[in-house]
Formats: structure tokens, C-alpha cells, sequence
């Protein structure tokens, strides 16, 4: 099992998906991470993200950096026809990732 990163010195909160260029939809999930412990899916797209309802996936991001790592957030995204609603536990942010 790898080593937990080291703490964030920001403590951003990370949920550790991808998403298709400029939009909500899930391009990947990253194993191991919140987002792939809650369920999310590629091809996913958010719909919900706390009481945040996006337009942009930066608005995301954004979002879920304002939440320190440990919190619980709930997530709803749409998975075909239907909403699908997760909680996730946010993860720490690697360290090799740039600021949100």
C-alpha cells in the first residue's frame, strides 16, 4: 500500500476525477481515489456538487478546494437517464498538481 501524500499545505480538498475538456462529464477516475470509493463513473456528469450547481468544471474544482480533505460532500451526478446521488469523503491533493 503507497505511502499517504504528504499533508497539503493549503488543505485543499481532492476528489481525483478528469473531466472531457470544458465540461461536467467524467472522462476518468483516478483508482484509489474519493471519487472512485463513491462510485463515480467515467462518462458521469455533475449535476450537484454540495449546494453548488456547475455550469463549468472549474466552478468544481473550485468548490471542492474550499473543503479541507476528510469532509463529506454530497455529490449527484447523471449517469444516463438517471441521477445517481454519492457522498465523498475528500482526499488529500497530491502535491504535483497545480492550485485549482
Amino acid at each position: 500500500v503507497p505511502a499517504e501524500p504528504p499533508p497539503d499545505p493549503l488543505a485543499w480538498g481532492y476528489l481525483g476525477v478528469r473531466v472531457d475538456g470544458g465540461s461536467l462529464r467524467i472522462s476518468s477516475v483516478e483508482p484509489g481515489t474519493p471519487a472512485a470509493r463513491a462510485g463515480l463513473l467515467p462518462g458521469d456528469e455533475f449535476t450537484k456538487v454540495g449546494d453548488l450547481e456547475p455550469a463549468t468544471f472549474d466552478q468544481v474544482a473550485e468548490h471542492i478546494s474550499t473543503f479541507r480533505p476528510g469532509s463529506a460532500l454530497k455529490v449527484e451526478v447523471r449517469r444516463g437517464p438517471e441521477t445517481v446521488a454519492s457522498t465523498v469523503r475528500l482526499g488529500v491533493r497530491p502535491p504535483d498538481l497545480p492550485p485549482p
